[in-house]
């Protein structure tokens, strides 16, 4: 079985017309662990900065070290602060349904990763994707938006994820008509949607990876300043201590990302989709986190059956567990792993036979 006999044959998890978006229990599940791990973060945020308040009034005013603390933590305080606003936001639209969003051959535009999509109306909305999304969108040509008013929040087909999007009189200024993608079932070696993902994703890495190597370098330079009674700097140990060891955590996570890069940038060789039928040991639960795993039972094209474990981002563990329904990038060979994904969609995750 591959996806070459029709785009039909790829099943996609999306929200229930005229049903309360809180109704859907994956999606309401989601958004609560989100709004509980936004909380975390804001306390860890906001106990660094309330260290660096007391290395202030402890007889640091001359040095820099309370300034750093105030400096990262204090923009990582206001950062959560506004993501959660957000989720709030989201979660008091839980008693409305998602409308459907149809989008005509000459209501796309983009520019960047901004997109502008024409109301019925006459209305724009805004909002802003990254490539996957944006690739399939140009494609597939639909949005689920969640509000009313001229703030709303929007999501492709097959994603858990949400984006926040404004209403407006026009489309973003110097944005350009977006180019057709065609939908018919495309080998993983060209499918366009895996690819901007991935491109996406390389370029993530490779970005994220730096800035943590920076940060942490500049980190340990600072603490080793301090530290040096010749220096000026002042010999506190707590909050040296502190900066040292969150900037070694720093450049193993930039070591991390690099590395990552580097693999995520390998060509994909597969020349085809392989559909796989799934039973899920227990119910699927949403995790806040950017990767969940899956563990049960597969059939597979031939026959055979065998248990595996799926490692997967959320939207494609959404969709299998939902569906009973896995594709591999290729046939996998006997015991050995295989990539897993969603044909024209931007979900990605790795699938291991026990």
């Amino acid at each position: 079985m591959d996806s070459t006999s029709g785009t039909d044959r790829v099943r996609v998890y999306e929200p229930v017309p005229n049903v309360p978006s809180g109704a859907e229990s994956l999606f309401a599940g989601f958004v609560q662990k989100l709004t509980e791990l936004t909380i975390v973060r804001m306390g860890l945020s906001g106990a660094l900065v309330l260290l660096g308040v007391l290395l202030m009034l402890t007889g640091g005013w001359g040095s820099t070290l309370p300034y750093f603390y105030f400096g990262v933590f204090g923009g990582l305080l206001a950062m959560w602060t506004y993501v959660l606003v957000l989720y709030r936001r989201v979660r008091s639209l839980f008693g409305e349904p998602y409308h459907r969003l149809d989008i005509a051959a000459d209501g796309l535009f983009t520019k960047g990763s901004r997109v502008s999509v024409r109301l019925p109306d006459g209305r724009w909305l805004r909002t802003r994707l990254t490539d996957g999304p944006r690739v399939q969108l140009a494609g597939q040509r639909r949005l689920w938006v969640l509000g009313t008013g001229r703030r709303v929040f929007v999501r492709v087909p097959g994603a858990m994820w949400l984006r926040a999007a404004r209403i407006e009189d026009a489309p973003v200024a110097g944005a350009v008509p977006a180019e057709l993608v065609a939908r018919h079932p495309t080998p993983p070696s060209h499918d366009p949607v895996i690819a901007a993902h991935r491109a996406f994703q390389a370029r993530r890495s490779a970005v994220s990876g730096v800035a943590f190597l920076a940060v942490g370098a500049a980190g340990l330079a600072f603490a080793a300043s301090a530290a040096d009674p010749g220096s000026g700097g002042i010999a506190d140990a707590a909050g040296v201590g502190g900066i040292a060891g969150g900037s070694a955590v720093f450049l193993m996570l930039g070591l991390l990302m690099a590395v990552g890069s580097l693999r995520i940038r390998r060509p994909i060789t597969e020349d085809g989709w392989v559909e796989l039928r799934i039973a899920l040991d227990t119910p699927f639960v949403p995790r806040a986190r950017s990767a969940v795993r899956l563990t049960g039972w597969a059939l597979y094209p031939d026959g055979r059956q065998t248990r595996f474990r799926l490692t997967a981002d959320i939207s494609l563990a959404a969709n299998v567990a939902m569906t009973g329904q896995l594709w591999l990038l290729g046939y996998p060979q006997p015991g050995k792993p295989a990539k897993a994904g969603l044909p024209g969609h931007p979900c990605l995750g790795s699938f291991r036979p026990a």
